[in-house]
């Protein structure tokens, strides 16, 4: 089956922001594309968040946790290890500082809308690559959890 849309290449994207919607203005073509990024940017914080959150309670609780038994452990452990590989991958993607303006991308404000978009798309990735990892390590911190509270759950 196939999908109902396909998805337009970076340089298709700019013409269809010039034709399509309309948008001819230089700064409101660069202003549409930097905004991507700050969306990008305040949702790997809202993850960020989960992820010290996690890591602040394991803290508070973790041995305890890892105590009731060894499948708990190492549930708990596998968790933690995979929420903090989803952070270093935000932090090495979405949460990269780099400023649009500094990159030198050929001649035309095009090839710089093209270049630009092209590292959202890799970034954004980058950042569902990084969910996937976190709902894993909170699915595993999860179930520790359960099984520490769980009559016998830890055995």
């Amino acid at each position: 089956m196939q999908p109902p849309f396909q998805l337009h290449s970076p340089a298709e994207e700019v013409r269809f922001m010039r034709q399509v919607l309309g948008i001819d203005r230089n700064d409101a073509l660069l202003d549409r594309v930097i905004d991507n990024f700050n969306v990008l940017q305040a949702r790997s914080a809202m993850l960020l968040s989960l992820v010290t959150l996690c890591l602040t309670i394991s803290g508070f609780s973790g041995h305890r946790i890892a105590a009731s038994g060894p499948l708990p452990a190492v549930l708990l452990s596998v968790g933690l290890t995979l929420v903090v590989l989803s952070a270093v991958l935000l932090m090495l993607g979405p949460m990269q500082l780099r400023w649009a303006t500094r990159r030198r991308c050929g001649d035309s404000l095009d090839e710089l809308l093209e270049a630009l978009i092209h590292l959202r798309n890799a970034r954004t990735r980058r950042y569902h690559i990084a969910v996937v990892i976190l709902i894993l390590g909170l699915s595993a911190y999860v179930a520790a959890v359960v099984m520490s509270i769980v009559p016998g759950g830890g055995a």
